[in-house]
């Protein structure tokens, strides 16, 4: 059976788990939501569809828990390459469609007394970022925050990123190792991941993330 890891082992406090009546109390007391917005695409031979949504989804629950900030449910979809459209699997949305998407999405909670959203993303496709880097509000504050803007260069021993890289591969070693096939990669030279790359890129991107949030 697949585990959390054990930085996540007492999990944070889901937007889905509550009632609306303690989501309203919630939002009283901390007005604050965190959204992970990932991605279905193909990610080489060895890492499943869905590595955006794992890495993301799992970053924003150890950040919750550090955080105390409220969990958003994963958005699993976002704007990817067009070129991925031909590979199996990959379903992606147009940046002015997941645009509107998280709009409409901020605006439910924003006339409930939302405060601010951090918005959690590990795709790193241009018009993904745009996508997430214009949402409007009428008050609330919106961070933007993508995980592969974070230097973690010194973890790894290839400077290049692309898809199922070292740094994906690595991360999805710590995650899921179980989801991880070999060999392969579109980039960064994957067959230099562990696992212990892994876990020290994420224990060092939550902390980052958390700093950025101020929290």
């Amino acid at each position: 059976m697949q585990t959390e890891p054990q930085a996540d082992a007492t999990g944070p406090t889901r937007l889905e788990d509550l009632t609306w009546a303690q989501v309203a109390d919630w939002f009283r007391r901390d007005p604050r939501i965190l959204l992970p917005v990932g991605s279905c695409t193909r990610h080489g031979p060895h890492l499943p569809v869905g590595t955006d949504n794992r890495i993301t989804e799992w970053l924003a629950r150890a950040v919750c828990r550090r955080t105390g900030i409220l969990l958003a449910p994963l958005l699993p979809f976002g704007v990817v390459s067009g070129a991925d459209l031909d590979h199996a699997g990959t379903a992606g949305l147009e940046r002015k469609t997941l645009h509107r998407v998280l709009n409409e999405l901020v605006e439910c909670w924003e006339r409930q007394g939302l405060e601010e959203v951090t918005l959690l993303t590990g795709n790193g496709n241009v018009r993904h970022i745009q996508a997430l880097a214009m949402v409007l509000t009428k008050s609330a504050r919106v961070r933007s925050v993508d995980t592969r803007s974070i230097d973690v260069s010194g973890f790894l021993d290839s400077a290049e990123a692309g898809h199922a890289d070292e740094f994906e591969t690595s991360l999805m070693l710590h995650l899921a190792p179980d989801l991880v096939r070999r060999p392969g990669g579109d980039g960064g030279f994957p067959a230099a991941a562990t696992e212990l790359k892994g876990r020290r890129v994420y224990e060092y991107l939550v902390d980052r993330i958390v700093e950025r949030l101020g929290a």
